[in-house]
């Protein structure tokens, strides 16, 4: 009888201390521990977190997105000091997740590949190169069909300023990513060359080419720094590089005319000028099947009758940068920075090294303190004016 109680206490006991432990091992798991598979759990689970959030939002202010349609987990940005400050929280854990974690695992490299695509798309090459070659904070904000990310104390070779940031659609990233999302049936990508009329604006024009030697050269520069030009060529110069004047074309710079031999049309007569600008244009439109908008006249020379007899408006200039003459890299540079203003013409030329070199230092300098370099047509439309002949333009102001 005696041994029957024993053995009754015993499991009792037993049960009492399992009972026990399971409780207590059950209070001690971390969220990273729990049985997501428990309805029980996650719903327990399920208002911890919520806690997590109203406690992330009291120690915070001015928050300025929060995610509604990702069931994964919970993403809250706020704007402190001029920055933005991301959390991205565990829906079922509470934890706090980084980018890495929401990313397949075997898919970081390449979405980082694409990040970095779609910001040379973006960017400039000094700024791109600053970010992917420095070191500096990247901050993600994740929202239902898109990304942003902000780019904080990184240091460019230039002294750019203003925010760096990048949205990235998740049509681009759809396959790296490891949570339920949306996708856009029709989206654009940021683009540099999606030029703002918000923005300062200067055109940048290159007279006495195409230079078989450099204009390549020419063109890749302005492509790395998401900058068009307008190409004055030289009918002669044409004949003897056609692919350079459809390399040009297509490339998204433009081509106008610089007479077919260097023309002084102020000391010529009608009807041998109209000739002469005729025969640049029946070249350029076997070449690129599109004719010429703008003349500019070789030496800035022209006449009241020259307005009058010639179908296109006359582009001149406000910024002579005398890189014909000067052959110094940083007097080029300081003739435009010290005259550049919102709506100027700046004149160079395609012929000389020394004018590429101080292309490579001029564009970042000016894109850094917030000027577009484009084309007289598109220096015309951000300005919202239409080029008329009979009329002669040394800059296009707003």
């Amino acid at each position: 009888m005696k041994y029957k109680v024993f053995k009754i206490i015993f499991i009792v006991l037993i049960v009492i201390s399992f009972s026990l432990a399971t409780f207590f091992t059950v209070k001690g798991l971390t969220y990273k521990d729990k049985d997501v598979t428990n309805p029980e759990e996650a719903s327990m689970s399920s208002v911890d977190v919520e806690q997590i959030l109203e406690d992330i939002k009291a120690s915070n202010t001015n928050l300025v997105y929060e995610s509604t349609g990702i069931s994964e987990f919970k993403s809250l940005a706020f704007l402190e000091e001029g920055k933005v400050k991301s959390y991205i929280v565990d829906t079922i854990t509470g934890a706090e997740l980084s980018i890495k974690d929401i990313i397949k695992e075997d898919k970081y490299d390449e979405f980082l590949a694409k990040e970095e695509e779609l910001l040379r798309l973006k960017y400039p090459e000094f700024i791109v190169n600053g970010i992917i070659n420095g070191e500096g904070t990247k901050v993600y904000v994740i929202k239902e069909k898109v990304m942003v990310v902000y780019y904080y104390d990184y240091v460019y070779d230039y002294p750019y300023t203003e925010s760096v940031n990048l949205t990235i659609n998740y049509n681009e990233v759809h396959d790296y990513l490891d949570f339920t999302h949306e996708l856009d049936a029709e989206y654009q990508n940021e683009n540099g060359y999606n030029y703002s009329a918000d923005k300062k604006t200067v055109a940048l024009t290159f007279d006495d080419g195409p230079s078989s030697k450099y204009n390549a050269q020419f063109l890749d520069v302005l492509a790395r720094n998401k900058a068009h030009a307008t190409f004055f060529m030289v009918g002669t110069m044409m004949n003897n590089c056609q692919k350079c004047v459809l390399d040009t074309y297509n490339s998204g710079n433009e081509v106008g005319s610089h007479t077919y031999n260097h023309m002084n049309i102020k000391k010529n007569n009608a009807l041998d000028v109209n000739d002469n600008l005729k025969q640049v244009d029946d070249l350029f439109y076997k070449i690129t099947n599109d004719h010429i908008k703008y003349v500019r006249p070789p030496y800035g020379s022209y006449s009241k009758e020259n307005l009058e007899n010639i179908n296109n408006p006359l582009i001149l200039w406000n910024i002579d940068t005398e890189d014909w003459s000067h052959h110094d890299v940083d007097y080029i540079v300081n003739s435009v920075m010290e005259n550049v203003q919102d709506g100027s013409i700046i004149l160079m030329h395609e012929l000389y090294e020394t004018s590429l070199q101080a292309l490579e230092v001029l564009l970042p300098r000016l894109y850094a303190e917030g000027y577009q370099v484009v084309s007289v047509s598109e220096l015309a439309n951000m300005k919202g004016k239409t080029l008329e002949s009979g009329h002669a333009y040394r800059a296009i102001m707003g």
